[in-house]
């Protein structure tokens, strides 16, 4: 969607959005100015941040948002916007590490103040999407799901209105009560506790919203999600991060790294199923190994304290793939009814995969997550 600036500083274009993400870097540097040890990073994690979210953006952009001279000249060009999520991440991140070396501050204690004050940036940038017509989903069909925040109005005339879900809102709401969590975690959590809680909870929830999404997203190979891939890729690295360091057990890591690997396929044969009703059976042997494997861990780890989390994933496993599979999808006339139970059912398993990969992440750590 076209914006129409509010004022123009050379070849600077000031527009709602913009103001709305320097409200959100404002908001995230002052919750990071309160580390002392952390201020002197925080130039170099801005630049980072900018310029490999730019750069990432340039590479993966959609060919119709591409600039006529090439991709080169967009990335010189970083006033005209477009950043990725991940990008920015990376890139602070790698800014943070530069920066820290130099000002003798440990990497770990560094990301862990640095995690609210990206959390806080995330929010006013979803935000921030209302002034786009990004950040939205498919069309709400039917007329109890036409109110805001659960859709809006992207097109009206005197005969025909059309909604399409918020996913924007989701992802604040999902930013915003990572925030609270982070900042409730500040004075007892141990060196690299919250960058871990940030990284998961953040790569699991985005994997799940960003399916949402029926916007401009940024695609690698035609079909393949970047944000998706590089939450998927993050979430790879903490776990085996946190298996090296913490070595459960061979066991354990066998079972973890099933968990990851079954629940990662099960998610992606759940998005494919989305349009193609011929992934269905590689859905229906994905999930429940990957629920077995979740099982198995949390008896092994948990002993009768993992009974019921077994016991409930495997349940809600159960009735999904039973619930999905009592129709045949490809056969059937599809009503606007019948479509919101079938993309309810499939988001649900998404999100039951999920939790699996955020409690064996978890699970893998010092602290306990179930109580001894």
């Amino acid at each position: 969607m076209e914006m129409t600036p509010l004022l123009t500083l050379g070849p600077l274009y000031v527009t709602p959005y913009s103001l709305t993400i320097l409200a959100g870097v404002l908001a995230g540097l002052l919750l990071v100015w309160r580390n002392k040890a952390v201020r002197p990073l925080l130039p170099a994690v801005i630049l980072g941040a900018l310029l490999l979210g730019h750069i990432c953006w340039c590479l993966f952009c959609p060919p119709d948002l591409e600039a006529a001279e090439g991709i080169f000249f967009m990335m010189l060009r970083p006033w005209q916007g477009g950043y990725t999520l991940y990008g920015a991440l990376l890139g602070g991140a790698l800014g943070a590490l530069i920066a820290g070396k130099a000002a003798r501050v440990k990497w770990l204690d560094a990301l862990d103040a640095l995690a609210p004050g990206a959390c806080a940036v995330i929010v006013f940038a979803r935000i921030g999407e209302l002034f786009t017509g990004e950040g939205i989903g498919r069309w709400a069909e039917m007329d109890w799901t036409h109110f805001f925040p659960l859709s809006i109005c992207t097109y009206h005339d005197d005969f025909y209105e059309e909604w399409r879900y918020l996913v924007w809102f989701w992802e604040a709401l999902v930013a915003l009560i990572l925030l609270i969590v982070l900042l409730r975690m500040e004075r007892k959590a141990p060196r690299g506790h919250r960058t871990a809680v940030f990284l998961t909870v953040l790569g699991t929830t985005q994997i799940l919203l960003e399916q949402m999404r029926r916007d401009n997203y940024l695609r690698l190979i035609i079909f393949v999600r970047v944000n998706q891939l590089a939450a998927l890729i993050t979430l790879i690295i903490v776990l085996a991060v946190l298996l090296i360091r913490y070595r459960p057990g061979k066991t354990a890591v066998i079972l973890s790294l099933a968990v990851l690997v079954l629940a990662g396929l099960a998610d992606m044969a759940s998005e494919f199923v989305f349009d193609k009703f011929e992934y269905a059976p590689y859905l229906y042997l994905s999930m429940p190994l990957a629920a077995a494997a979740f099982a198995a861990l949390m008896l092994t780890q948990k002993k009768k304290h993992g009974i019921l989390p077994a016991v409930l994933v495997c349940a809600a496993t159960a009735a999904l793939l039973i619930a999905y599979a009592s129709k045949d999808w490809n056969e059937i006339e599809i009503t606007p009814e019948l479509d919101m139970i079938r993309f309810a059912i499939l988001y649900a398993s998404m999100a039951v995969d999920l939790l699996c990969i955020g409690l064996t992440i978890r699970l893998n750590r010092k602290q306990p997550f179930l109580r001894d």
